[in-house]
């Protein structure tokens, strides 16, 4: 009974500050994205449902990188705590080895492990995929929203775009004129009073934008043949085919599921090996990742046994130097991978390998105080 309630004791002192880790970094992962969310509501008119499905969808991206770091600082801060205040002395003196309280952290290091590899197996890829078709629909149907009024802006769907009038929140533009050069041997040159910027699906289940103008004529010459042609229209209708919509296929390895990447990692095999590394790579980060959790158990309670003056802070130094050096290490693992130089299996649990030997030296100097 009394070792039950010491083991509970413990998982509620790495809980809490587990979960005020992972708000904190969820929260910091955000504030890079919030102009891009406060610009889509404002300029662009975007429903304030669909920007809280927009935050979720990120919110499970970062999942994966806040996790295993929000783990070591709850570890760290709860035998920080337990050090400054002589409750780890007490408990030691009291029968308590330093290996027997690793048991909660292990537990909870398991649940963590458990519930990355879920998250980057399946989770995070569905919401990358879910996240890319939304931002094109937002893109899509509020598509106005990249026409600066009384400019001309190139490069737009392969279109010099110009507009007196622009409108964002209802997709309507006036005084438009417009150079199509998607056919450069054929180029059109379309003038309207008015133009409107609509959605509609394909066949293929993807997604493409419709510019329908009105009140306007087309002009088209060939310079070949030394012709020139004016067409007058009440209605002319541009359609656009929007890339990355919903229906196209998956290029990053970042959005394949596990199935998924298992089949690419097959069929690359013999067919492109560099694509055949990179998916490798992409498959033993996920695994490496999830196993951070695991890895980061003896060196939170090493370091955080230890006596210092302020548990926080000192916390937060140890917290920051591991994410530099794991992160760094897993990049650097993922460069070797794709050049050939490790096998990824190897060079993606470089990262891991450090930190649990690092691990490994400050709990064994932590267990001889």
């Amino acid at each position: 009974m009394r070792t039950k309630l010491i083991d509970r004791y413990l998982l509620s002192e790495i809980v809490l500050p587990f979960l005020g880790g992972l708000a904190f970094f969820t929260f910091v992962f955000l504030m890079f994205q919030l102009l891009r969310l406060a610009e889509f509501f404002i300029v662009h008119g975007v429903p304030f449902l669909s920007l809280l499905k927009l935050t979720s969808l990120l919110c499970v991206s970062f999942l994966p990188f806040a996790l295993p770091i929000s783990f070591l600082i709850g570890v760290l801060l709860a035998f920080g705590r337990l050090s400054t205040d002589s409750e780890l002395i007490a408990l030691k003196a009291g029968g308590y080895s330093l290996q027997r309280l690793t048991v909660p952290p292990l537990i909870v290091a398991g649940v963590v492990s458990i519930l990355s590899l879920g998250l980057n197996l399946q989770w995070v890829p569905m919401a990358e995929r879910a996240l890319k078709a939304e931002l094109t629909e937002i893109g899509n149907s509020r598509i106005v929203g990249a026409i600066r009024e009384g400019t001309f802006t190139s490069g737009f769907y392969d279109l010099l775009v110009y507009a007196d009038k622009v409108n964002p929140k209802s997709n309507q533009m006036r005084g438009v004129f417009i150079y199509d050069e998607r056919e450069p041997k054929n180029p059109l040159t379309v003038v309207a009073q008015q133009g409107v910027w609509t959605n509609r699906k394909t066949s293929n289940g993807g997604s493409e934008a419709v510019l329908k103008l009105t009140q306007g004529n087309i002009h088209r010459s060939e310079a070949t043949e030394g012709s020139y042609q004016k067409i007058d229209f009440d209605e002319y209708r541009l359609f656009l085919k929007i890339e990355g919509s919903a229906g196209a296929p998956v290029s990053k390895p970042k959005m394949l599921t596990a199935s998924e990447i298992r089949k690419s990692i097959e069929h690359s095999r013999n067919r492109d090996l560099r694509q055949h590394r990179i998916l490798q790579g992409e498959w033993w980060r996920r695994l490496a990742v999830a196993l951070a959790p695991l890895c980061f158990v003896l060196l939170g309670i090493g370091h955080g046994s230890l006596p210092t003056r302020s548990v926080r802070s000192g916390s937060a130094l140890v917290a920051f130097g591991v994410l530099l050096i794991y992160y760094g290490l897993l990049s650097w693992g993922g460069s070797l991978a794709e050049q050939g130089t490790l096998p990824a299996a190897l060079a993606l649990q470089l990262g891991n390998g450090v930190t649990g030997l690092w691990g490994w030296f400050a709990f064994r100097s932590a267990s001889r105080t």
